[in-house]
């Protein structure tokens, strides 16, 4: 009996580790550094007070991440059905625009004007090579929903701060990868998951930028220079 009771308990606190250790994996984004947080990437706002407009973006790239997060999951499962884990491919994807260190997003460096522009010109890419992925033949309402938040995001940012061309860092590149049925998929791959770190880092920074502009300072709210870094 004695036996039979210590093996419940072992098996109860097994299940207990077991669950902390899921709940403390960490998230990573493209600026470096791994994050204190676990697995919530994004901060909630608070929708019954009235919302600034960094609130009011802070929500659409909340839902934009979201989205392409689901749909990066679904291209992946789809043409790399036999791996499991997303790091088997660091090697292979082809690099597409990131946020860095020095793009003026984080706390020791922060910069309203230079970060967003940076942000719009990175988004800018992605929506202009979209049409990349709508050839995927991915689920349709997700890929348009997408699209459509993409377009909203950049439309805010630029009618109500007025981004100049000047703040504004052209991002060329050539033509992308599609010689191949392989190198279409970690094309797409590589456009997903780097559109995906994109967003975190970008809803990270327009949240601190609603927080240091009216002054709040919640308990819990990670600074900028706590954000997270390569693979998410």
């Amino acid at each position: 009996m004695p036996s039979a009771l210590n093996k419940a308990l072992f098996l109860f606190v097994t299940l207990a580790v077991s669950i902390c250790l899921v709940d403390a994996v960490p998230a990573y984004s493209s600026m470096g550094e791994l994050s204190e947080t676990s697995g919530d990437e994004v901060q909630d706002v608070d929708v019954k007070s009235p919302l600034n407009d960094q609130e009011k973006w802070h929500l659409m790239a909340r839902d934009l991440h979201k989205d392409v997060k689901t749909l990066r999951d679904e291209q992946f499962e789809r043409d790399f059905r036999e791996t499991v884990n997303m790091t088997a491919y660091e090697g292979v994807r082809i690099s597409t625009p990131l946020l860095r260190p020095s793009d003026g997003c984080l706390s020791r460096n922060f910069s309203t004007e230079r970060c967003l522009g940076r942000i719009y010109s990175v988004l800018t890419w992605y929506k202009e090579n979209w049409n990349y992925i709508e050839k995927e033949n991915l689920t349709s309402n997700l890929v348009n929903d997408i699209k459509h938040e993409t377009k909203r995001l950049l439309e805010a940012i630029n009618s109500q701060l007025q981004v100049s061309e000047g703040q504004m860092e052209p991002i060329s590149s050539g033509p992308l990868p599609v010689k191949s049925a392989w190198m279409q998929k970690t094309t797409a791959h590589s456009i997903l998951f780097n559109f995906t770190s994109v967003m975190i880092d970008t809803c990270r920074a327009v949240n601190y930028m609603s927080k240091r502009k009216s002054g709040q300072r919640r308990k819990g709210v990670k600074r900028p220079s706590d954000w997270t870094s390569e693979k998410n």
